[in-house]
């Protein structure tokens, strides 16, 4: 007796048939993320350039999820040595992957710049300036048309940051310059106080030496006798000699 679905229990007519999945059969494959786990500690690029403590802790937190950020890391110092001047800081630039290609000093294959160009821009540290109006393309020196290339600046947030280190290397060399620059040679400074002068009490004076611009005054010597012994010598033998001839008196020897 068959029974109408909605009626009441509705029995599938045929054989049953047991379905059991086995465990051996091949499944769709799961997407994988990648997701990289091990903590980010860069190695410095060779060169004195370092970027800045807070653009070089901010960078490092944003490429930690990425599987190239080393090689991102290495651009980003790179760029950040040559367009973070001052007189660069807010102009666009052009990131020529075949002339960078090969360098000492960055070490990277063409297809690793264009990577880590992708990866600067997904972490902030790169945007693309706005294209310039007119045509996309521009002539060469054969007369080819070729595409222009795409000028990058600094994100918003680094370029705050480069700003501010600026700024602080400029107030530094201040400081040192001032700190290093002499004295006035009209100003003296005093190293010990002046005294104070002596009130002039009638009670009590203090005898003060008299002193003049070159020295102090001295007193004056009585003057010196001047005597000479040939002449006194002489005078005896002519004294001998008058009283033989009985020039001189008697009163007049002792004189």
């Amino acid at each position: 007796m068959r029974h109408h679905p909605c009626g009441g229990p509705y029995q599938p007519e045929g054989e049953r048939m047991s379905i059991q999945l086995s465990l051996l059969e091949p499944h769709a494959p799961r997407a994988r993320l990648r997701h990289v786990r091990r903590p980010f500690t860069p190695s410095e690029a060779p060169g004195p350039y370092r970027l800045p403590r807070d653009i070089r802790d901010q960078l490092l937190a944003g490429l930690a999820s990425f599987r190239n950020r080393e090689t991102a890391y290495r651009l980003a110092v790179f760029l950040g040595r040559f367009w973070s001047t001052p007189n660069r800081i807010t102009s666009p630039f052009p990131i020529d992957r075949r002339a960078i290609t090969g360098r000492s000093d960055l070490g990277l294959t063409e297809a690793e710049v264009r990577g880590a160009i992708k990866t600067l821009e997904a972490a902030g540290f790169l945007d693309r300036a706005l294209p310039a109006k007119g045509s996309a393309y521009q002539r060469a020196g054969a007369g080819d048309l070729h595409r222009k290339p795409v000028l990058f600046m600094f994100g918003a947030e680094y370029a705050k940051s480069f700003l501010a280190a600026i700024n602080r290397a400029r107030n530094a060399r201040e400081r040192q310059t001032r700190s290093q620059r002499p004295a006035s040679p009209g100003i003296t400074r005093l190293s010990a106080p002046l005294p104070r002068p002596a009130l002039n009490s009638p009670k009590k004076r203090s005898v003060a030496v008299s002193k003049v611009l070159m020295g102090e005054l001295t007193k004056r010597l009585p003057p010196l006798e001047l005597t000479n012994p040939k002449l006194e010598a002489a005078l005896d033998r002519w004294k001998k000699a008058a009283e033989g001839q009985g020039l001189l008196r008697s009163d007049q020897r002792d004189s």
